[in-house]
């Protein structure tokens, strides 16, 4: 199951541009400031639009690097290189991540059924 995920998430990384440094795990609790107030609205909107699709990119980034991790332990347990503990460690964070990907998708797909099924 992680196979096509990987692909698919390597096929997204061909696409965008790489990215610096993934964001630490504390600068999710406080989001991304804004345009100042005041600013027009398509700044702020724009600014908004770009702060997301920063977050997103940075999410999806460490989402690959957990599952690459699973990865990378389960082919060095099966070597005989690492620790049950790593082991078990890393491929439940990955099947996590997979749980929040895919409940993600759910719910934008749902959105979406929503938007389209609005009378106009």
């Amino acid at each position: 199951m992680i196979e096509p995920i990987g692909r698919a998430a390597a096929a997204y990384g061909l696409h965008r541009a790489p990215l610096a440094q993934p964001a630490p795990a504390a600068s999710l609790a406080t989001p991304p400031t804004t345009a100042a107030a005041g600013s027009a609205p398509a700044e702020t909107a724009a600014s908004a639009e770009s702060s997301f699709g920063a977050f997103l990119d940075r999410q999806v980034s460490q989402a690959v690097e957990t599952l690459n991790e699973g990865e990378r332990m389960s082919v060095a347990a099966v070597a005989g290189k690492a620790g049950t503990h790593e082991v078990v460690r890393s491929v439940l964070a990955a099947e996590m991540t997979v749980q929040t990907v895919v409940s993600i998708r759910d719910r934008m797909v749902q959105a979406y059924q929503d938007v389209m099924r609005m009378a106009i």
